[in-house]
């Protein structure tokens, strides 16, 4: 009997959750009026080419390969580099006359009216990646070792450890990464192809660029949510805080539970 309770209330759990889901992404995907409108040039295309493949050769070396050991110099190394990329990024648009405003829809109305959404997007998209998750590692298998950076994480002492990840995971790696990847990948592929194409190139090459088999599933949702919610607010500041939540919960989890995040 109590076995049967449960399974009921599982399945009003997963019937809620869909109905929620599916009702988000109805609504997601009817404001693309709120889409920030810009037109872009090939020098801007060609500029982001280039990024995305720096991205991807520094990734390409982990594919197939154990994870290597990550320390708190590499940790720092990467941070001053991801300051380093956002500042040549918004140098070069500047320098090209992008109005970063109005491009990548930086007013604070957007990005607080998107608050709420942010919240919800954040809720609804864990349970899938969580379970993407899981079948990632099971699939590759008992040898799968995390990434790195989490493997750091769970063996972390002291408080510089700690405020290094949170540095590179909530603060540096998603204003770069958004940039990159939802500003300026997403909006010219969705000029060029619309977009459900913008989706799916900006979510295969955001999974590839963190360089482990066993996320790629969940990333590749993280990224589709990421762009559905910058579709609906039309705000890159919500991408970004979502996510930046995203990261520090997976840091929390990762510090409280070790054995359920690894």
């Amino acid at each position: 009997m109590e076995y049967l309770l449960h399974s009921i209330w599982m399945a009003v759990a997963v019937g809620a959750y869909l109905l929620i889901a599916r009702r988000s992404l109805r609504i997601a995907l009817s404001h693309s009026s709120r889409f920030p409108v810009v037109v872009w040039h090939w020098p801007e295309s060609i500029f982001t080419v280039s990024i995305v493949m720096f991205f991807l050769l520094m990734a390409a070396s982990s594919f197939g390969n154990a994870p290597s050991p990550v320390h708190l110099k590499a940790i720092k190394s990467s941070l001053t580099l991801y300051c380093a990329i956002i500042l040549f990024v918004v140098g070069f648009l500047v320098y090209r006359n992008v109005n970063l405003i109005e491009a990548f829809g930086l007013q604070v109305g957007k990005w607080v009216r998107g608050l709420p959404s942010t919240f919800l997007a954040v809720g609804l998209v864990l349970p899938p990646i969580f379970a993407a998750q899981f079948l990632g590692y099971t699939f590759a298998g008992p040898s799968a070792e995390p990434q790195p950076i989490v493997t750091f994480l769970m063996n972390a002492q002291g408080w510089q450890s700690y405020l290094a990840v949170i540095g590179i995971a909530v603060f540096a790696a998603p204003l770069t990464e958004e940039l990159i990847f939802r500003g300026c990948l997403y909006g010219i592929v969705r000029q060029l192809g619309g977009r459900y194409v913008a989706m799916g190139v900006s979510a295969v090459v955001f999974a590839l660029i963190h360089g482990h088999i066993p996320s790629l599933p969940g990333l590749v949702i993280l990224a589709v949510a990421l762009a559905l919610l910058y579709e609906h607010t039309g705000s890159l500041w919500a991408a970004i805080s979502m996510h930046a939540a995203f990261n520090a919960i997976s840091i929390f989890g990762t510090i409280m539970w070790p054995d359920v995040m690894k």
